[in-house]
């Protein structure tokens, strides 16, 4: 996640910086963080855990997460910041927040990592009880930038490994309603099948 906002971050100053060079002052750590917490406000956690998968006497641990972001293309803020007539970084903010807000796109987006490598969820599927995704490697964005292809297009076109499969449990014993819950399903990845169990953290 931190990774995601820091990239949203830099995008928008780099953006803004080209453009606006002569007009705005040098952005600052707190102008920086003023835009990771704009960004923040529109991420809205659906799940994320940790979890155990086992296959006979083998297994394997993996911590994931999915969430819903409200999302720009890059095309949009670089012709918010064009036409923008901002002097200082928080006016520029401003706007870019109210585009945001009026036509930001909502897209469902997850990471998962089994041992120490980072994968990223595709076909993602969320309910109340379950959630479904493909698993695949994590792309390199700056190659499809280069190509003209969105992140989307991006993702999809990794090599899967594997795929999720959780179902929400009922606990037998009354619980806290902040406290962690267990999914539990199947965890498919390099072509072995693992009993999966999760728990996964309120927000």
């Amino acid at each position: 996640m931190k990774k995601i906002l820091g990239l949203v971050v830099v995008l928008i100053s780099v953006a803004a910086s080209v453009v606006f060079a002569r007009n705005l002052p040098a952005i600052t750590i707190a102008n920086k963080l003023e835009y990771k917490n704009m960004i923040r406000n529109y991420l809205s956690p659906v799940n994320h855990g940790y979890g155990i998968g086992f296959n006979n006497d083998n297994y394997v641990t993996a911590k994931w997460y999915i969430t819903n972001v409200r999302t720009l293309n890059m095309s949009e803020i670089k012709e918010i910041v064009k036409n923008s007539n901002a002097t200082d970084w928080s006016q520029l903010r401003s706007q870019i927040q109210s585009v945001l807000q009026a036509q930001g796109i909502e897209v469902i987006k997850g990471r998962i990592s089994i041992g120490k490598i980072i994968y990223i969820l595709t076909d993602i599927n969320v309910t109340n009880s379950t959630v479904a995704a493909n698993i695949r490697e994590m792309p390199i964005y700056s190659n499809c930038k280069d190509q003209n292809i969105t992140a989307e297009q991006c993702e999809n076109m990794t090599t899967q490994v594997g795929s999720l499969l959780l179902t929400k449990k009922t606990s037998a014993i009354e619980t806290e309603a902040n406290e962690p819950k267990v999914w539990a399903g199947t965890l498919n990845f390099n072509s072995t099948t693992y009993t999966f169990v999760t728990f996964t953290y309120p927000r």
